[in-house]
């Protein structure tokens, strides 16, 4: 199993950016069919977290394959940087193999 996390430090309005932040999966969920998780971090900085899990790095592909090809999720992406939700830097991806 791989799960597939994505990290960002909000630095704009906090309630704005978790609202898309869950908008933001809702239209992955409705992309791929893959349910993604959002968590938020209690104390320290304000960072939201979206997980998904997935059987194995060939749908990870299908996933990003999935995305790539979805105007709704170019363009939200768009959205939330202009808007300034987030700091770019600190946005990171990983892929973590349960055990």
């Amino acid at each position: 199993m791989i799960m597939f996390s994505t990290r960002a430090r909000i630095v704009g309005s906090i309630p704005d950016a978790m609202t898309w932040a869950h908008e933001i999966a809702g239209i992955v969920t409705k992309v791929s069919g893959v349910e993604v998780q959002v968590a938020s971090r209690v104390g320290g900085h304000s960072d939201v977290l979206w997980v998904i899990r997935l059987e194995n790095m060939a749908a990870v592909e299908k996933l990003m394959d999935q995305l790539q090809a979805a105007p709704d999720y170019d363009a939200s992406i768009r959205q939330a940087l202009a808007k300034g939700f987030f700091e770019p830097n600190s946005i990171e991806q990983a892929l973590w193999r349960t055990v």
